[in-house]
């Protein structure tokens, strides 16, 4: 993907070219979920915040942090390039304190490309097939209060039986916050 990816950044050949920072989003306890995401290295942490925020987790505004090994919490005001300058970088990144969605952050390459206006999702996982627990057809819910392994899934039928009721019922979706909070895809 990192291949395919640095050929569609490279945009046509009269285009100035930029340094571009790839970086890997990847979810902690489930690496079947991850984000490629092209920024400038002179791009705030922020930046990369809202974006994770839009694609991936977004649900009631809880605050967030990116975490290094060195320097430990590391400010949303900090550029990209300067906390992941090697390739062997990694951020920590937490959000939502209580319920909370952890992944890492991992430098991939730095890239001439076309130049950018703010950090972009450029590829990710394939949407889960999941499948619901009763009958064994693709799910479209999952219970909040039920989730862990393959529990916890309905298809659109056993849903409305599920016994947690369906209050409890949150969509299926391609994102590591799936079934957690109110969170129900991307903003």
């Amino acid at each position: 993907m990192g291949a395919h990816v640095r050929k569609c950044l490279l945009g046509t050949s009269d285009v100035e070219r930029v340094k571009i920072l790839l970086l890997r989003a990847q979810a902690c306890d489930d690496p079947m979920m991850w984000l490629i995401i092209a920024a400038r290295p002179t791009a705030k942490l922020r930046t990369v915040d809202d974006l994770l925020r839009r694609v991936w987790l977004e649900c009631c505004g809880h605050p967030s942090e990116f975490t290094h090994k060195q320097i430990g919490v590391v400010g949303m005001r900090r550029s990209i390039g300067d906390v992941l300058s090697l390739p062997t970088s990694k951020l920590g990144y937490e959000y939502d304190f209580g319920s909370y969605t952890r992944l890492v952050v991992s430098h991939v390459s730095l890239v001439e490309a076309a130049p950018l206006k703010s950090a972009l999702a450029v590829a990710r996982n394939e949407a889960p097939v999941l499948f619901c627990e009763v009958c064994g057809q693709p799910a479209v819910s999952v219970c909040a209060a039920c989730l862990g392994g393959d529990e916890g899934f309905c298809c659109g039928v056993h849903a409305v039986d599920h016994p947690c009721g369906e209050d409890s019922l949150l969509p299926v979706v391609n994102s590591p916050r799936m079934g957690v909070c109110g969170y129900s895809g991307e903003v």
